[in-house]
């Protein structure tokens, strides 16, 4: 029997027989590199081979393919925040309502939704409404979960700020021969909105991120976008290090101007 000896480097013992054997790749990259082009890059480091982390040239060349998701993003999100703040205004009346039959099943709804996961009610409106005969796409399933959810919470911030006011604000309005209403839109809101204008930026900003749980329905948005992405190149790193920073710009950006508009309607206020 021959003696057994270690294998050159790029080279394979395999048993002599009549078929050519394949050559063993050098390296574990030039195998990977063919797959993933953020591998094809190496560095030496005290001899050793290292995968190089990040390829910023695949990074950059990937952008285009984003362009669509982070649109359709955008309008699930900034459609959602509009309905969110509406339906929230909706609640806020018969939530803060002295009748206890008109109160009761707002809270009811309110703690429902504001105590089960966002994703578990998106599934319900996607595959639940089929049953009864309502048809909606993918993309509206999206935006009535978002609201649904992000609208009870806005809904308790409201009533939160509106309770934050003083009742000698309303005695002093009513003195001055407000109505109710009168009093609610020149005293008691303005300042509320003070109080609350953080928490409903904050709470914007959520719905923006929340956003990609609708990937779960299928909605190309960018998180399932940059799942699909990553299933056709490995290209794991480069591609959540994009949708990071994509989110990162949205939601600076969305923070900023609700900070310019809270320091305007201050310094409106303050007059």
């Amino acid at each position: 029997m021959p003696a057994l000896r270690a294998p050159i480097e790029g080279e394979c013992l395999v048993p002599k027989t009549n078929v050519t054997p394949l050559p063993c790749p050098r390296t574990p990259a030039q195998t990977l590199g063919n797959i993933h082009p953020g591998l094809r890059h190496l560095s030496r480091a005290n001899g050793v081979n290292y995968y190089t982390i990040m390829d910023f040239r695949y990074l950059i060349s990937q952008l285009p393919k984003f362009m669509d998701a982070l649109e359709l993003t955008l309008g699930i999100g900034f459609i959602g925040m509009i309905l969110a703040v509406l339906w929230g205004l909706i609640l806020v009346g018969p939530r803060m309502s002295s009748n206890f039959w008109i109160r009761s099943p707002i809270v009811a709804y309110i703690e429902l939704v504001r105590n089960t996961p966002l994703l578990l009610q998106v599934y319900v409106f996607y595959f639940a409404l089929p049953l009864f005969g309502i048809l909606i796409s993918g993309f509206m399933c999206g935006v009535i979960g978002l609201a649904s959810q992000h609208g009870a919470f806005l809904a308790e911030i409201y009533r939160g700020g509106i309770k934050s006011i003083s009742k000698h604000q309303r005695e002093a309005a009513k003195s001055l021969g407000m109505t109710q209403i009168t009093a609610m839109r020149y005293v008691i809101l303005p300042q509320a909105l003070l109080k609350i204008a953080p928490s409903v930026s904050g709470q914007l900003i959520l719905l923006l991120k929340d956003t990609a749980v609708v990937s779960a329905i299928g909605v190309m948005e960018l998180t399932l976008a940059a799942k699909v992405t990553i299933e056709r190149s490995a290209a794991s790193m480069e591609v959540f290090v994009l949708i990071a920073i994509l989110y990162l710009i949205l939601t600076s950006s969305l923070g900023m101007g609700f900070r310019v508009l809270e320091t305007r309607h201050r310094k409106r206020i303050s007059r």
